[in-house]
């Protein structure tokens, strides 16, 4: 009965460390994603290119502009960071790695409507307004 009851106290103590291991080290790598983000679009100018684009395509313009009168305080995200890990958070690590080659190689305006396909059936109707309203006013304030 004592090795049973050693046993049980043993796995609980290993379940436990293992569960508080995943969520910290899941909470770093956020961390450390939101503050990427943050550094490299101010450091690249990333948010001028990222303006130029948007203006250049009339469908994405008008896209985005739905979140320009919309008043943050009401919706579940407020911030950049808020943002970025709901993202992360909804789509898988080969949907994260997808988006961001396209990115980085330079997407045609097809592709930018087939990433926008991809948030619109991971998220809810509120958090794609609230993203659609922080990236207007990343861009446009």
């Amino acid at each position: 009965m004592r090795i049973l009851k050693g046993l049980f106290i043993t796995v609980i103590i290993i379940g436990g460390l293992g569960f508080a291991g995943y969520y910290f080290i899941n909470k770093y790598i956020e961390d450390q994603a939101v503050e990427y983000v943050e550094n490299d679009m101010v450091n690249n100018n990333d948010l001028e290119v990222a303006r130029q684009y948007v203006n250049s395509s009339p469908a994405l313009k008008n896209y985005i502009a739905e979140g320009s009168n919309v008043d943050l305080e009401e919706l579940p995200i407020q911030t950049r960071e808020e943002a970025t890990r709901m993202v992360m958070s909804k789509l898988s690590l080969q949907e994260m790695q997808q988006v961001q080659s396209k990115v980085s190689n330079g997407m045609t305006e097809q592709e930018a409507m087939e990433m926008i396909q991809t948030f619109e059936n991971k998220l809810t109707d509120e958090e794609l307004l609230a993203l659609k309203a922080i990236v207007y006013r990343e861009l446009y304030e």
